[in-house]
């Protein structure tokens, strides 16, 4: 069974289609990097997976759950799923490690000891349990970043979203983050990852998927798509990318 599957979806934003006809299986354990030029429906695509934005059209389902747009089932569907934004989303006011504890706590039940421990092995896994008492602002772009990746594990998900990870990060800070990812996924974990990290595909992904204009227009193993793509857009978009 699918860990992920989209069947025929749409999304509209007012009249603009930003999402169209979409078909797509994620098997568990599945590495997938999803790119494409700007605009092209990439994060709205993973945004749908866990209900941060409904759909118009077709159906999704995660882990056996379909997402119909009511509670039960976006609560549902949001236990299976991890997601890691762009701008790491953590809050400024309490410290690392409250902001690991706060929804194992208040929305699993875990109990406080015990979400600590727990969060403490997270951010042993992410190289960063030294600044568990800091608060967010005095770390690194790379360190919050960790951080919000293992805030995202310590939910356990069965599937890990990432939208353009390390697009805020100082250059010297992406590698450190892109690192903590390759080990996720060699442990493993089910991935969607939206990036222009392209070495990161090549060396994570199963699957390449490139996008266009909200549509699947190819998506291959990284060798037979960066060796040898074959729509006129993601030609362009690796002639551009590659060349720099």
């Amino acid at each position: 069974m699918a860990m992920i599957e989209f069947q025929n979806v749409s999304k509209w934003f007012g009249s603009f289609q930003v999402l169209s006809d979409i078909d797509l299986e994620v098997s568990n354990g599945e590495k997938i990097v999803v790119c494409g030029p700007s605009g092209s429906g990439k994060s709205t695509l993973i945004r749908c997976v866990n209900a941060l934005e409904p759909y118009q059209k077709g159906r999704i389902t995660v882990a056996g759950t379909e997402l119909t747009g009511d509670i039960k089932s976006t609560y549902q569907v949001r236990t299976h799923v991890g997601m890691v934004f762009q701008s790491f989303n953590l809050f400024p006011h309490i410290s690392v490690l409250e902001n690991l504890t706060l929804a194992p706590i208040r929305v699993s039940g875990v109990p406080e000891d015990q979400a600590k421990r727990e969060a403490m092995i997270q951010l042993e896994r992410v190289k960063i349990a030294e600044q568990a008492e800091k608060y967010p602002g005095q770390l690194s772009g790379g360190q919050q970043q960790r951080v919000a990746i293992a805030r995202a594990l310590c939910m356990k998900p069965d599937v890990l979203l990432f939208d353009e990870p390390t697009s805020s990060l100082d250059p010297e800070m992406v590698k450190e983050v892109l690192d903590v990812m390759v080990a996720l996924a060699e442990q493993g974990t089910t991935m969607i990852c939206v990036t222009h990290e392209m070495g990161f595909a090549r060396e994570v992904a199963d699957r390449v998927i490139f996008m266009d204009a909200g549509k699947i227009v190819e998506q291959a193993p990284p060798e037979e798509f960066f060796g040898a793509p074959k729509h006129p857009r993601a030609i362009d978009f690796l002639s551009k990318i590659l060349s720099h």
